[in-house]
């Protein structure tokens, strides 16, 4: 066999590989989906982080940029931003935050999953940018909700730590 041949099946095979390694927007959403439901069943993480009266977790890779209103809490991880809302006036089993996300119709949700179960509901939402490689992400829980606008290769991820935070706070 040639050189020729074997840099063609060689690049042949390389671009295979990399076409398998690489998850489409629909699969990151549908991971990304099926992990918020199960972090939602489990227990909450411990929590590593106090700010006035709130608890919560935030993973080793996050920090809290803005907490002087701690209600609206701005919270980052590298160049990405997450914008963390706490209404202690609402239940756990609250759907304010859902309520108002079905009724806002310039909203356009790609996809959605809700959790109801043991007295407590949370939703999460994937809603379409002006950009194509990028998502907004909601995640919410009773009184809690999570925002950020995610790139969309990293959704899945995005969607597993937000769900762990907004399931992790707790008020006094």
């Amino acid at each position: 066999m040639s050189v020729k041949w074997l840099r063609t099946i060689g690049l042949m095979l390389l671009l295979l590989v990399l076409a398998g390694c690489n998850q489409s927007i629909d699969e990151q959403i549908a991971n990304g989906l099926q992990i918020t439901e199960t972090v939602f069943a489990e227990e909450p993480e411990e929590h590593t982080e106090k700010i006035g009266d709130i608890k919560l977790y935030l993973p080793s890779n996050f920090k809290v940029e803005d907490s002087s209103d701690e209600y609206n809490i701005v919270i980052s991880k590298g160049k990405e931003s997450y914008i963390l809302f706490i209404n202690n006036r609402e239940a756990q089993d609250s759907k304010l935050y859902y309520n108002l996300l079905k009724e806002n119709e310039t909203d356009k949700i790609i996809e959605e999953s809700t959790y109801d179960k043991d007295g407590r509901f949370g939703f999460t939402a994937v809603l379409k940018t002006d950009d194509e490689n990028e998502m907004e992400l909601i995640v919410s829980s009773g009184g809690v909700k999570m925002t950020t606008i995610s790139q969309a290769k990293h959704i899945e991820n995005n969607l597993r730590e937000m769900t762990k935070i907004v399931h992790s706070v707790k008020m006094k």
